[in-house]
């Protein structure tokens, strides 16, 4: 994430459901669905399959 300097470090239990994130592992945007899931938004992802994270996953938020 580093090289991305709009984006900003974050947990994933502070992203607000419904709030867009970059997952750095998958290299792709979610939206948190809620306390767990999330569903990937780009790539292959249409938004419907959701996805497990951990609340202390660390995942990025761009400004």
């Amino acid at each position: 994430m580093a090289d991305h300097p709009s984006r900003y470090r974050i947990k994933f239990s502070d992203v607000t459901v419904g709030q867009r994130f970059y997952d750095p592992i998958s290299q792709e945007y979610f939206v948190k669905q809620s306390e767990s899931l999330a569903a990937m938004v780009t790539g292959s992802g249409d938004g419907t399959v959701p996805d497990e994270f951990e609340a202390d996953d660390i995942v990025g938020i761009d400004h």
